[in-house]
């Protein structure tokens, strides 16, 4: 088993990107966190099912109806009639709804590498750290939800979900007390922002009017030294959530750096972003637990940047 470097050990190697833990599982490595799932993490995920109950934690894939990001299309579904069979063609882009950023999208601004010092002509000329790699290595792991949402109400607090408010860590510590949760190496931390909520109550032409802006502006956790110290020492193999880019975007990089450049590029750390969390919430509360097993496993495409996670939650 690897020894877990420290946060203060990053980056790993002189000369490397602010921190990053390149070369930790390998230099050839394209898991990155989610090395952290082994044998033992899986089989202690299984013993969160009590009530055999099923809960969905994908959006629809024409939700939202625009894409934050005005560069991307929305989907488009055509129905083929075949005489007496039909078909359907999908056009989409793979982050336009729930998703997980893998490890191809968003490389270290200041030199342009990925994970493990991948180039963007790697990029455009191999298959390295595409999101096969996790369609075919399956996520079975534990999940926990923190629900901030339903604090932020409890306790009165600002809610602005298409501003880029930050969520800061001392809240999610408070509320992870409240759970009573504990976390565990190769858990994949779910946060409730509440966004998902507030973008339902919109009117379709409000809809349109925020998937057009260029800001892309969403609430999500703060991107401090601090917020990213305490991801890494939880030892989480993957984070997600129901906003739009998990952190509060734009990032204000307090840090110097975002989490995208760090958890992505840095440590090879998968971010779902857009997940429905709704009814988990509810079912968390219900039963007041608020971890369970969770699936996902994303398309089996060579090369790809990101997917539908196509993930669920078994309680």
């Amino acid at each position: 088993m690897i020894t877990r470097p420290t946060f203060d050990s990053l980056p790993l190697n002189p000369g490397d990107p602010k921190g990053s833990a390149w070369g930790l599982w390998g230099e050839d490595d394209e898991l990155g966190t989610l090395n952290l799932i082994t044998d033992d993490v899986v089989r202690n995920a299984a013993s969160e099912v009590t009530l055999g109950r099923v809960i969905n934690l994908n959006l629809p894939l024409n939700v939202p109806l625009k894409p934050m990001n005005p560069r991307r299309k929305p989907c488009r579904h055509t129905l083929i009639a075949k005489g007496h069979a039909n078909d359907d063609e999908l056009d989409f882009n793979t982050q336009g709804s729930s998703h997980w950023d893998g490890l191809r999208h968003y490389p270290y601004s200041e030199t342009k590498q990925f994970y493990n010092g991948v180039s963007q002509e790697d990029i455009a000329t191999t298959h390295k750290i595409g999101i096969q790699n996790i369609a075919t290595n399956p996520i079975v792991t534990r999940g926990v939800l923190l629900d901030w949402y339903s604090y932020a109400l409890k306790h009165n607090l600002p809610f602005t979900p298409f501003t880029n408010q930050h969520i800061p860590l001392h809240e999610l510590l408070e509320i992870a007390n409240k759970q009573n949760i504990t976390f565990r190496k190769g858990d994949i931390l779910l946060i409730r922002t509440g966004w998902t909520t507030a973008y339902s109550q919109l009117t379709e032409a409000e809809k349109h009017h925020l998937g057009g802006r260029d800001d892309r502006a969403s609430c999500g956790v703060e991107a401090t030294e601090e917020a990213i110290r305490w991801h890494w020492e939880q030892g989480f193999s993957a984070v997600a959530s129901d906003t739009v880019a998990y952190e509060a975007w734009p990032s204000s990089k307090p840090w110097g750096v975002s989490m995208h450049e760090v958890f992505l590029s840095g440590w090879g750390m998968p971010i779902g972003e857009c997940w429905d969390l709704e009814e988990l919430a509810e079912a968390c509360k219900a039963r007041g637990r608020w971890t369970f097993m969770l699936t996902s496993q994303p398309l089996n495409l060579p090369g790809g940047v990101a997917s539908p996670p196509n993930a669920m939650a078994i309680c």
